[in-house]
């Protein structure tokens, strides 16, 4: 067997044990791993730096796979491509690439340990692209640089999404609220997608909550 596995191997793979995966709520934890650890090596048998989550809402709503490189953009093709294969598969809907989402999903397992509330970032606007994104945050000082700084990354990437994140964000950089310029346009970090210039190239959440691409 070749050491790298076509696309087409990986949904065929999927296509036969994707009622598993439906039903992970209900699986013990040594199944639940078996099955996480499953799909994890037959997408790195695809190509080594692919993650993966699945959202099961309640029983009977359909699915979310989302195929993911955790932000390394250089990757976001290999993604693109094993997701254009995909086949139509009843009960699911498959993504590439973790979208848009409320400021702070997942808060409390990533970040939690800071006590910081995400929804008190400020930014500028971003001007041009990949803009250097100067964010604030009243309680910010340089002694508590590092969990502020990677609590903005958090919200940020939240926002976005893992695309525009990457094609529209060079650097991110945090300050004290009160060392804003007094010229400057500042938004709620929560705002900004609204303000990027290529976010609507990924996926995005419609009103409905669908995820449809961007135009």
């Amino acid at each position: 067997m070749a050491a790298q596995l076509s696309k087409t191997h990986f949904w065929q793979w999927f296509l036969r044990h994707h009622k598993e995966y439906l039903g992970l709520n209900k699986k013990t934890k040594k199944e639940l791993t078996y099955w996480q650890n499953e799909l994890q090596a037959h997408l790195r048998a695809y190509y080594k730096f692919l993650y993966f989550s699945i959202y099961v809402p309640n029983e009977g709503d359909p699915g979310v796979l989302t195929i993911s490189v955790s932000g390394k953009g250089g990757y976001f093709k290999y993604v693109d491509n094993l997701v254009a294969l995909a086949p139509e598969i009843p009960g699911w809907k498959i993504q590439a690439l973790e979208p848009p989402r409320p400021i702070d999903f997942l808060w409390q397992e990533q970040v939690g340990h800071t006590d910081i509330d995400p929804r008190e970032f400020w930014c500028t606007v971003p001007e041009g692209e990949r803009a250097h994104l100067s964010v604030y945050h009243m309680l910010y000082t340089e002694a508590n640089n590092w969990p502020y700084t990677q609590a903005a990354e958090t919200a940020v990437y939240n926002v976005l999404g893992e695309r525009s994140f990457w094609l529209d964000i060079r650097l991110i950089t945090v300050s004290n609220l009160s060392h804003a310029p007094q010229d400057a346009e500042l938004i709620r970090v929560e705002e900004l997608p609204a303000y990027m210039p290529r976010g609507k190239s990924g996926l995005v959440v419609n009103a409905e909550g669908e995820i449809r691409p961007g135009e």
